[in-house]
């Protein structure tokens, strides 16, 4: 299928955007399902505003089927879905942890910190016995050597817990997988050695370790633990193409762009920025207007010397990238499509049925491009699927 977009639903602007709440929802609950099979809470992780589909509208629709816990980055993305989200039963919890002067914030909007470090639990510590007792989740570094507590520290910690904590309740301890794109679950397992050195230092409590592509990959009756953190999943990512969470989990993204001035070249000249493109054949080209300052990467850019093999749709063909993506253009090879469907559609599907976000992340190396395309742009026009059903 290929969408019908009517001029109007475009207007003024350059890029149509539709978000599927609903898939959202069902995606969730294929992840429950999982989570209930070994008795585990299935959160929600929201950050970068739900990789561009909007919390404002995704919040509410997963409290409404029974999500209570939610992960944030920021302290700012917290506050913004505690004011979604004012229920006493939703748990909001900011990853990034608490960063100087954040305290008096995170009391006052209710949003629980994840402490990353000896520093920020005593400063946590300290607050909370001055105002009111608090809650915290404990971040532990399982050797991903980014957020959280390691090695030493952990020890510190194990030593001093009760003096530490004395003055907030910690809700569980939480790590991160950092290499789970492939086969070889090594690193996982290793990780995993490392997370129960750690608990076996540490008071019982619960644990927060899986994320999407471990609840998919991995045996969930080792990994999933007490609280699985769902993020990708939700707008229908997953480790790579062939490993989805189900076959019936659905995009929630779909982005189209207007295209313009096809064009002939002949076999030999190049296209774009660099003459980085040259023409294989005589071809017949055109113009989608969407760029790396929309959220198209440029490393999706298809050169003499780099290979990636993106494509957009229209109308039933794939038309593939040709040359350097640039500030607001991209090219593309419509050689193939008959006129009669060049005369027809003058908009390409970037992103949707035709075009698998997961594929593009596996082409791309990360989902960065839903959190880029995502993003607000004054250039696009955003619908929700029922919004654009009911309008067009």
């Amino acid at each position: 299928m290929f969408r019908n977009i009517p001029d109007i639903a475009f207007g003024a602007k350059t890029i149509v955007r539709i978000h599927d709440i609903d898939a959202i929802t069902f995606n969730y609950k294929c992840f429950l399902k999982k989570a209930q099979m070994t008795n585990t809470i299935c959160g929600a992780v929201l950050k970068a505003d739900v990789h561009g589909l909007g919390m404002e509208k995704v919040a509410p629709a997963l409290y409404e089927i029974g999500c209570r816990y939610f992960f944030v980055e920021e302290l700012s993305e917290g506050i913004e879905l505690r004011q979604i989200l004012p229920f006493s039963d939703a748990f909001v919890f900011a990853m990034a942890g608490l960063l100087n002067g954040e305290e008096r914030y995170f009391d006052c909007y209710n949003v629980i910190p994840c402490l990353n470090c000896i520093e920020q639990i005593k400063r946590w510590n300290s607050y909370c016995e001055t105002y009111s007792r608090g809650k915290a989740v404990i971040h532990l570094d399982t050797h991903m050597n980014r957020i959280g507590l390691l090695d030493e520290e952990v020890d510190i910690l194990a030593n001093n817990y009760d003096l530490l904590t004395s003055n907030f309740d910690v809700c569980f301890y939480m790590s991160h997988f950092y290499d789970i794109k492939g086969d070889d679950f090594t690193h996982c397992n290793e990780q995993l050695e490392v997370l129960y050195s750690y608990l076996n230092k540490l008071p019982q409590n619960k644990v927060s370790f899986a994320c999407t592509d471990s609840t998919i990959l991995l045996d969930n009756n080792v990994f999933n633990f007490d609280i699985i953190r769902i993020g990708i999943g939700l707008v229908g990512g997953a480790p790579n193409k062939s490993h989805p969470i189900s076959k019936d989990a659905k995009g929630a993204l779909e982005v189209y762009a207007k295209i313009s001035q096809i064009k002939k070249i002949s076999k030999g000249e190049t296209i774009g920025y660099g003459g980085a493109y040259t023409a294989k054949r005589d071809m017949k080209i055109a113009l989608v207007h969407i760029g790396y300052k929309d959220g198209y990467l440029r490393s999706l850019s298809e050169t003499d010397e780099k290979s990636v093999g993106v494509y957009m749709y229209i109308g039933g063909y794939k038309i593939p990238i040709v040359g350097k993506i640039s500030l607001g253009l991209t090219t593309v090879d419509v050689t193939d499509v008959p006129n009669s469907i060049l005369d027809e559609f003058k908009y390409v599907e970037v992103i949707g049925p035709n075009v698998d976000i997961k594929e593009l992340a596996d082409l791309a190396g990360c989902y960065e491009i839903l959190a880029s395309v995502g993003r607000k742009n004054s250039k696009c026009v955003d619908y929700t699927l029922d919004e654009f059903n009911t309008l067009y």
